[in-house]
């Protein structure tokens, strides 16, 4: 029963966050060299999924890393390497973006969810800019963006998954 309530509660929550197609960023930037520095890395196997986002709609789709309907602003595909992984996207205009990994464990494209005992929550490692997270979603575009400053903007994430994240541990 309680995790029947725990699903109503994340949708009602998804529902009601707004979302829209339209850039955060009036004008494009001066070019820059985005650093992604991805820690906790535990292992080499499937893919890290890096995604750019400018705006809400695109940031809460969550379609699958491949589907042609996925939207991205900039995305890459690339090994994981253990404890740390570096991921560098060239010529990103400077301005705010929500920025998030998702360690593909099975490089399926997607975040794997579970079933049971805790129906939907994600069982793949991720991290999102700002190190936010929600117990029911996403969380909020607003609350990941960062500001990229040319020449160069460095973002440090760490992964971890969503149990660990909520219990702490």
């Amino acid at each position: 029963m309680r995790n029947i309530l725990m699903i109503v509660v994340a949708i009602v929550l998804i529902g009601c966050q707004s979302t829209s197609k339209q850039s955060v960023n009036n004008i494009a930037g001066d070019a820059t060299r985005l650093i992604v520095n991805i820690s906790n890395v535990k292992s080499d196997e499937g893919q890290l999924l890096v995604m750019i986002h400018d705006n809400s709609a695109d940031y809460h789709a969550d379609l699958n890393f491949n589907d042609p309907k996925a939207q991205y602003f900039l995305k890459k595909a690339v090994v994981p390497v253990a404890p740390n992984t570096v991921v560098v996207f060239e010529n990103v205009p400077a301005g705010k973006y929500a920025i998030n990994v998702i360690h593909d464990e099975d490089a399926d494209g997607e975040l794997d969810r579970m079933i049971f005992p805790f129906l939907g929550m994600p069982s793949e490692p991720y991290a999102l800019s700002n190190n936010i997270y929600d117990h029911f979603s996403k969380g909020d575009f607003d609350d990941a963006l960062v500001e990229l400053m040319a020449p160069s903007s460095q973002i440090d994430l760490s992964l971890s998954t969503h149990l660990s994240k909520v219990t702490g541990l």
